[in-house]
This record gives structure tokens, C-alpha cells and sequence, in this order.
């Protein structure tokens, strides 16, 4: 796609995603709140695993610099970063052809191809948690609320990892410009989190339908009324 097209689609979409991005996040926050208030869940003990990976990696990195060390654990951060971008350009039709991670140089990856989804995967895909997805039926039933709480705990860590390398000078945020693909990231993050949910028997992703519903009746409302505006603009003499 030419690049000047490219350009005015992605800003058309913008005011949708926005609009999704409202009620898909209303649509998540009133969903739990109410499985919460509804019975007995473990979902807020969940969420202290994910604050605790959160303070875990933290505090073991601020920890090391006061030592003069560097951080081990940021190698793992820039593995998965990388790796993400490597699955998500095979499952998009964009492998990558090269893959490199260290701990002081950063990563880099070169894919056969681009599109927004390889570009922004790190940001919204949790690789270490997806894997952990991926085995939870093969753990034993006993360790099911166990292997639970590891999965927020590595929540926690990507959230970490999140929060470090979203910043205005990543590249990646600008290829597709950097408001559509904050955009795209918010809306796909819920996408995972609604999903790992799902998969663990957590919460029922049916907010997701009703949310979707509710931005796409809100934008054809918005688009009708501004077509009206129009006719009668066009009937004025």
C-alpha cells in the first residue's frame, strides 16, 4: 500500500479505535467489577501477584544499580521483546530474517516485510504469560491456583517491561505513527487480557461482544448524524 494511503486510512481509524477503546475498557472495568461484587473471586488476589511482579522486578533492578551492577533479568526483557516481534511477523506473513538481543546493546530484529501488528506485538503480547497459557492444561489440577498465580506474577513482569519501553523515542510506535499505534496497543492489550482470562476460566469475555457493539452502534450513530447535518446543510439556499 502506497504510503500517503497507508497514512490517510490509519487516520481515518483513529476517532474508531478511540471509541473502541472507551468502551472496550468501560466495558472490562464494569464486567469485573460486578463478577467481583457478584460472588466469592479470586481476582483481586490474582491482581496482588501481578503488582508483586511488578514491585519484584522493580526493585531488583533499582536494587542492582545502587550496586553498580547491571540487571541480568533485562536480558530476558529484551529476548522477549524480540522474540515477539520475530512470532508475531511468522503469523502475519512477515518472518523475520535476523534476531539479535544483548544485555548492554539492546535487540534488533530485521522481518521480511511490515505490518502494524509485528511492529507493536512486544507491546501488547505478553510472550512468557502466553507460553504459560499454552501449558496450563497440562498441569495437574492440584497446581492450577499455583500456576495462576505465576501467570500474574510474569503479568506483572511484562507490565514492567511495558512501562519501560513504551516511551516517545521507540521506534517501533512511530512507523505507523505514534497515536494509532497507541491506540491499536490499548485495545490489543485488552484483547489479551480479556483472552487470558478466558482460557483460565477467570471471566467471561462476553463484555468484549457488548463493548464491541456498543462502539460500532456509536460510531454508524455518529456517522448518520453527521450525514444529516450534511443533507440539511445542502438544503439551505
Amino acid at each position: 500500500m502506497p504510503r500517503p494511503i497507508g497514512m490517510v486510512l490509519r487516520w481515518s481509524l483513529v476517532p474508531i479505535l478511540i471509541l473502541f477503546s472507551q468502551a472496550m475498557a468501560s466495558g472490562l472495568w464494569l464486567s469485573l467489577m460486578d463478577r467481583i461484587r457478584g460472588a466469592p473471586s479470586i481476582l483481586p488476589s490474582l491482581a496482588l501477584w501481578a503488582a508483586g511482579g511488578l514491585a519484584f522486578r522493580i526493585l531488583f533492578h533499582g536494587a542492582l544499580r545502587r550496586l553498580g551492577r547491571d540487571d541480568p533479568l533485562d536480558f530476558i526483557d529484551t529476548l522477549e521483546h524480540e522474540l515477539t516481534h520475530a512470532l508475531a511477523g511468522y503469523l502475519t506473513f512477515s518472518p523475520p530474517v535476523a534476531l539479535s538481543a544483548s544485555l548492554k546493546a539492546g535487540g534488533e530484529v530485521q522481518l521480511k516485510g511490515s505490518n502494524p501488528i509485528a511492529a507493536l506485538a512486544p507491546y501488547f503480547l505478553p510472550l512468557w504469560c502466553a507460553l504459560l497459557l499454552t501449558a496450563g492444561p497440562l498441569i495437574r489440577p492440584g497446581m492450577q491456583a499455583a500456576w495462576d498465580r505465576l501467570l500474574f506474577f510474569m503479568l506483572g513482569w511484562f507490565c514492567y517491561r511495558l512501562f519501560r519501553e513504551y516511551r516517545w523515542r521507540q521506534t517501533d510506535l512511530h512507523l505507523y505513527g505514534f497515536l494509532f499505534s497507541t491506540l491499536c496497543v490499548f485495545n490489543l492489550l485488552l484483547v489479551c487480557l480479556g483472552l487470558l482470562l478466558q482460557v483460565r476460566g477467570l471471566h467471561s469475555w462476553n463484555w468484549m461482544a457488548d463493548a464491541c457493539m456498543q462502539a460500532w452502534n456509536t460510531s454508524v450513530l455518529i456517522a448518520d448524524r453527521s450525514g444529516l447535518w450534511h443533507s440539511r446543510d445542502n438544503a439551505l439556499p
